[in-house]
């Protein structure tokens, strides 16, 4: 009898330890959104608008960088994201954008710029994930699905 009954014992932690690990393994794989901010990671370019990219970085770091129109100046903004669910979060940090002026542009024309910037920024965008692959990254918001294209 003593034989049988410590194999069973045996045989029911291992079953418990090959549970514990399934379960895990589950969380860690459906847990914040991990696999999904795995996929989102990379630069993208926004189609309509060359040069304007938004970089899903790791550690969670955003950045956004555009033209100033036809001018000569690069703004980069910077800030946080996240997936929860569907959905993908982008929160604008709370530090001025940063600007690449070119030698072409005036103190007047710099002063504008800084100012159109750092007015309508909204501190916080929500976008519903509409689809993300190694080309593409698709975002919805108020029912308008556009289509970034990966370009890191």
């Amino acid at each position: 009898g003593n034989f049988g009954h410590s194999t069973n014992k045996k045989r029911m932690k291992r079953k418990l330890f090959i549970t514990a690990v399934l379960a895990a393994a589950a969380l860690l794989n459906t847990g914040c959104g991990n696999d999904m901010e795995t996929q989102i990671t990379g630069k993208y370019e926004h189609p309509d608008l060359p040069g304007q990219t938004f970089e899903f970085a790791a550690g969670n770091r955003y950045v956004k960088t555009m033209k100033a129109g036809d001018t000569d100046c690069t703004i980069e903004y910077t800030g946080t994201w996240n997936v929860d669910g569907d959905s993908l979060f982008v929160e604008n940090g709370p530090e001025k954008p940063a600007y690449h002026f070119g030698d072409s542009m005036t103190d007047a024309q710099k002063d504008i710029i800084r100012r159109l910037a750092e007015s309508g920024q909204q501190p916080r965008l929500a976008f519903r994930i509409a689809g993300v692959d190694s080309l593409a990254l698709s975002l919805e918001r108020g029912g308008r699905i556009v289509t970034y294209n990966r370009v890191k």
